[in-house]
């Protein structure tokens, strides 16, 4: 009994029980424009709700994101997974658009981002 109510506690308070978000919750500018149309603004809301938007064009996408294992996981409405790592204690994030899962991720495959303000 006690595994079922620490799991809907767990649910309820928290949302989930990964680990926290609040290290990597801010916005972020990609180091480089991407696929010619700007810089992508990623920004990371400590209550699990992220957007990510073009610069040039405005077009924004919605995610849900989560933190497991040192890792960020985006999660779209479509079901698709982007998985992003962070160093230098969040202030820049890595990527990985490869559709893949890579240790690393490949230079040529990445989007890297730097913190621009922290919070949110």
């Amino acid at each position: 009994m006690v595994p079922v109510v620490l799991v809907w506690g767990c649910l309820l308070l928290g949302g989930g029980c990964g680990e926290s978000r609040v290290p990597f919750a801010g916005t972020y500018k990609s180091s480089e424009p991407f696929a010619g149309k700007g810089h992508i603004e990623l920004v990371l809301r400590s209550n699990g709700e992220a957007s990510w938007t073009l610069a040039e064009d405005g077009t924004a996408l919605k995610f849900k994101w989560r933190v497991e294992e040192g890792r960020i996981w985006l999660y779209t409405k479509e079901g698709g997974i982007i998985i992003v790592t962070p160093t230098a204690g969040g202030k820049h994030l890595s990527a990985d658009m490869t559709g893949e899962w890579h240790p690393g991720c490949p230079m040529d495959k990445c989007i890297t981002f730097d913190r621009v303000k922290e919070g949110g």
